[in-house]
């Protein structure tokens, strides 16, 4: 089976707008998605990437009106300004590499979350906004956060963010199939075109 490799971190509007087409997109060759979320900021700074934060006014009045352009273009619903954003990313990218390890609904829960932030609102760094989104995903939220905890799960996450490095990833989401990477959710027809060679 065909693997997908998905970096990216749970605060990316540009992932959020990327995740129903890549599962779609997925399902359609039998592929596996294999959720890898990133220390954002490490990955910014090894890649010479300018955080969102840190960059121009109309550098990220552009993004807004990008996001909005690119949500219309996919019906998906999406706040291009979202209230709790940026914001840490860690706690949520644990939750969902906690459910991966359980084989729990990571890509059920890797979606929810990354529309909690950019189409509900909510933020994604809250224990409480995480327990919520777990148990949406019909999984027990006490359980996952549990393992979430564990350094298991801690170093998975730096080696997510390693392996994002050391593959010259700069920013998200990055997907990669057979060692060729594509930065960008408007990048996927050019992952279909990988697929397509890898069947």
């Amino acid at each position: 089976m065909t693997e997908i490799e998905h970096f990216f971190t749970p605060i990316s509007g540009y992932a959020y707008l990327g995740h129903g087409a890549l599962l779609r997109l997925a399902g359609e060759f039998g592929a596996q998605v294999r959720q890898r979320p990133v220390d954002i900021a490490r990955v910014f700074a090894e890649g010479g990437s300018t955080p969102p934060a840190k960059q121009s006014d109309a550098r990220r009045a552009y993004r807004a009106t990008d996001i909005a352009r690119w949500a219309a273009a996919r019906e998906l619903p999406v706040n291009a300004r979202p209230r709790f954003w940026p914001t840490d990313g860690a706690p949520a990218a644990r939750m969902i590499i906690a459910a991966d390890r359980m084989n729990g609904q990571v890509d059920r829960l890797a979606g929810a979350t990354l529309a909690a932030c950019w189409a509900r609102d909510l933020d994604i760094a809250s224990q409480d906004t995480l327990s919520m989104l777990i148990g949406e995903c019909e999984l027990d939220p006490q359980v996952v956060l549990q393992v979430a905890a564990e350094p298991e799960t801690q170093a998975i996450f730096e080696a997510n963010t390693q392996a994002a490095i050391d593959a010259g990833i700069f920013g998200s989401p990055t997907y990669r199939v057979a060692g060729e990477i594509f930065f960008g959710q408007d990048r996927l027809d050019f992952v279909r075109d990988a697929l397509e060679r890898a069947s």
